[in-house]
């Protein structure tokens, strides 16, 4: 993994010759290639000149982070793509006016974890103190507007992509609560900001005189285009540029828009990653945003995602409710903003596309979208072989898997779902059924909506000529399982699964374990546990077991990690590699019998290959320390 120096506003690269340099400057002057242009609209020096200059540094790294994320290239969006250079690693040389502030470790730590976890990429900073004895704070950054007027204050400050849901977000606010609300635009391209313009626009129409005020934001880098289209550090730009408007106003809370399903975004297909492996708003991102923000200003600050507990037809049924429903057409939600710039529709194949159409069709509001509104039509159109056909028949199974699955086979088969929990308000109990809930809801609409096109198109198949990489004609050929999915009331958990817990029927699947950093063990239900050598071999493979699970990968692909890599991880040689790994295991026997009267075999919890090394058993649900402790798993 090769590391790439991103140099800051204007610093000197001093790079050794042998790192990767790109050099990024918000204050650089026009036509500079280094230039990061960045612009707030309708604000006022006045608005801005009490903020704590914290703010303009904290802008100032989200939008280089940002930047740098765009002109780094990874790898493809298939598993076989994420080798070395999927995981990128960058250090960044940024001046800040409050280096007091950003060289504090707590801060720092945040900071760091907070991008990691978003992006999978590795991050380290080096941050200088700035070279502007008086700091101007946000002003050079101002495209000056008069819209607002003296003594508007927001009830609510909303982060506005233009899409289906964070409209629906504005729509529920503005119509149907009649709240002053502050809205929010990242513009990155004149496609998008033709969209969020037209629906502000529509959305001043249907409420009251200075109800409603638009910042729109542009951050790019110079007049190119970016090499890098998964973006995950997008949302983090775009959280920043909330916070910032909410501190205009006085207010503590940025509200993200998203429906459940697609927060929590499981894995439709091990083999998929992608836009379908990212993690915008996400609990622990949403939490990680809350935690680094309260950091920097010193007092509580909130992200939240109003939507989480609703699916994306859901979502749709609010814009219907409030009388909006003939604007759905003009929200944009493809992925594929390049492509969509030319061709002015949605593609229809991306994951996001798929989400819109069937949300849409669920909440039986496709009257107001036509079906060529998309490049590719959702049932009947011509998807390209490769990973549209993939993504497409993926997203309908996993979802019709869903709609019948029972809690116990949910549980087993996602385990991401119990780390979760300790991000969201309420109990561990509450919310993991309704966490379940949400995700059948999701299927069984999904299924409604697929059921419905085959009854109605029961003789099309047959009488025309549909293409073969057609959705109908991907379902026609999975006709044996189709219609048992589609029948079935109850799904048994996988059949790998299955068959592991036939062989070992004394131990309870699956094994629940947790690691718990602060006292330095690993946890296992039944009040067992494990310190020293043994919990530093759990934490060191924890590591490729956890990347494995947040990019989705089956588990049969989970990695092993070479004895050479581990030994030089624990600083020990391989012979005291294997000493350990054989006592850990006959420890764990040793105390699985005692506490639980149950025989553990060797590979229940570290697997071994003579060929490839070690790595924990992709079967293992790892959750919060504290879910073992107060037994709600």
């Amino acid at each position: 993994m090769a590391e790439r120096l991103v140099v800051c506003g204007g610093l000197p690269a001093a790079a050794t010759g042998k790192e990767d340099v790109l050099e990024l400057d918000a204050t650089a002057s026009e036509g500079a290639a280094s230039r990061v242009n960045l612009k707030l609209g309708d604000l006022s020096v006045r608005m801005v000149e009490d903020l704590p200059h914290v703010l303009t540094d904290l802008i100032e790294v989200a939008a280089y982070v940002y930047c740098a994320d765009q002109f780094t290239r990874r790898g493809g969006e298939t598993m076989s793509d994420m080798g070395r250079d999927w995981f990128r690693r960058f250090r960044f040389r940024i001046p800040v006016r409050r280096i007091d502030l950003w060289q504090r470790a707590d801060i720092r730590e945040t900071l760091i974890e907070t991008l990691a976890s978003l992006s999978d990429d590795h991050f380290d900073f080096d941050f200088v103190p700035h070279p502007e004895p008086q700091p101007t704070g946000l002003q050079p950054y101002l495209d000056f507007g008069d819209s607002v007027e003296s003594g508007f204050i927001p009830d609510d400050v909303i982060l506005f992509s233009g899409g289906l849901d964070s409209f629906a977000g504005a729509v529920e606010s503005l119509v149907g609560r009649g709240r002053q609300v502050a809205l929010v635009s990242h513009r990155a391209s004149p496609m998008i900001i033709s969209k969020q313009s037209g629906l502000v626009a529509a959305l001043r129409e249907r409420t009251k005189p200075k109800q409603l005020f638009h910042v729109p934001v542009s951050i790019n880098k110079g007049h190119e285009e970016a090499v890098e289209f998964t973006q995950r550090t997008r949302s983090f730009l775009f959280a920043t540029l909330g916070l910032v408007i909410a501190r205009l106003f006085r207010k503590n809370t940025v509200q993200f828009y998203e429906n459940g399903v697609v927060s929590v975004n499981l894995p439709v297909a091990g083999h998929v990653l992608g836009t379908r492996a990212t993690r915008t708003t996400h609990p622990k991102t949403l939490a990680d945003f809350s935690r680094l923000f309260s950091l920097i200003l010193d007092e509580p600050i909130t992200v939240e995602n109003p939507y989480f507990w609703r699916t994306k037809a859901e979502v749709v049924g609010v814009v219907a409710e409030h009388g909006c429903a003939d604007l759905i057409a003009d929200t944009f939600s493809c992925t594929r903003v390049r492509e969509a710039t030319q061709r002015k529709r949605h593609c229809g194949a991306c994951s996001q596309c798929l989400d819109r159409r069937f949300g849409i069709l669920g909440a039986k509001l496709g009257e107001y979208e036509p079906s060529d509104a998309y490049v590719v039509d959702l049932f009947r159109g011509e998807r390209k072989p490769g990973p549209d056909v993939v993504m497409a028949e993926s997203y309908v199974l996993h979802a019709l898997k869903l709609s019948s699955m029972s809690e116990q086979a949910f549980f087993s088969t996602f385990g991401q779902i119990f780390r979760i929990l300790p991000h969201l308000p309420g109990t561990p109990e509450e919310n993991a059924r309704k966490l379940y809930e949400l995700h059948r809801r999701h299927g069984q609409i999904v299924q409604e909506v697929v059921s419905q096109e085959l009854r109605h198109h029961a003789t099309l198949v047959q009488s025309l000529s549909l293409p073969d990489t057609s959705l109908l004609m991907l379902m026609q050929s999975a006709s044996v399982r189709l219609p048992e999915l589609l029948d079935q009331t109850e799904t048994e958990a996988p059949a790998s699964e299955q068959a592991a817990r036939d062989s070992r029927p004394t131990v309870a699947r699956p094994l629940v374990f947790a690691i718990d950093e602060e006292r330095k063990r690993v946890l296992f239900r039944g009040s067992i546990e494990v310190k020293g050598a043994g919990f530093e071999i759990v934490r060191e493979l924890a590591r490729e077991f956890e990347e494995d699970i947040n990019a989705g990968r089956p588990k049969e692909e989970f990695r092993f990690v070479l004895a050479d890599t581990l030994s030089k991880r624990l600083k020990i040689d391989g012979q005291g590699l294997r000493q350990r790994i054989t006592r850990l295991r006959r420890d764990l026997e040793r105390k699985f019998l005692e506490a639980l009267d149950v025989q553990l075999d060797t590979n229940d919890v570290i697997e071994n290959d003579p060929w490839r090394g070690y790595r924990l058993n992709p079967y293992l649900l790892r959750v919060h320390p504290a879910q073992i402790r107060d037994g709600s798993v």
